[in-house]
């Protein structure tokens, strides 16, 4: 009875790690309700989005890492001034630090999960990085395009459909 159960059982895992769901960062225009590409990504990845903040003029930054199955989190927020908007009190947060690195405050640990997160894309200002690749979101969509990003779960030939490529196109 066991060897029976194992003869079918590792395959089976094998078929579904490699044929199964993947994880994988969506980007659509939240208003329109349409996708406009997937990005792949692994659990545990980091991801962050990046722009100058309207008031203060200066660069703002939030990381967010992938959690299993539950979507995502923000891990970190960085930014170079204090001002309009800016979170400015963290010590009533357990686990939460604060540091100063290469010129960024960067507030750590934060790990608040997030089903989605929104951006207004209002500027030609916000970039987009998963690993190495990065992209200027003003080349994906039309300035005043509300941008909803949210992790997806695909088979992994997905990327070749609905795929960013190195330059922000779809590929549809």
């Amino acid at each position: 009875m066991r060897r029976r159960l194992t003869k079918w059982f590792i395959p089976l895992v094998l078929g579904l790690i490699l044929i199964g769901p993947h994880p994988y960062l969506e980007l659509s225009d939240f208003h329109r309700q349409e996708q406009i590409g997937v990005v792949p990504i692994r659990i545990q990845d980091y991801f962050q989005i990046e722009w100058i903040h309207s008031v203060e003029q200066t660069p703002w930054r939030e990381t967010y890492r992938v959690v299993g199955f539950s979507g995502m989190e923000l891990a970190e927020t960085s930014f170079r001034s204090f001002g309009a908007g800016v979170p400015a009190n963290f010590q009533d947060q357990q686990g939460v630090q604060v540091s100063v690195r290469d010129g960024w405050i960067t507030v750590s640990g934060l790990q608040e999960k997030r089903d989605q997160v929104l951006y207004l894309i209002t500027r030609d200002d916000y970039l987009l990085q998963v690993g190495e690749q990065t992209w200027r979101l003003s080349d994906l969509l039309p300035l005043g395009t509300s941008l909803e990003l949210s992790v997806g779960w695909y088979p992994w030939w997905y990327r070749f459909a609905s795929g960013l490529d190195e330059k922000g196109v779809a590929k549809y």
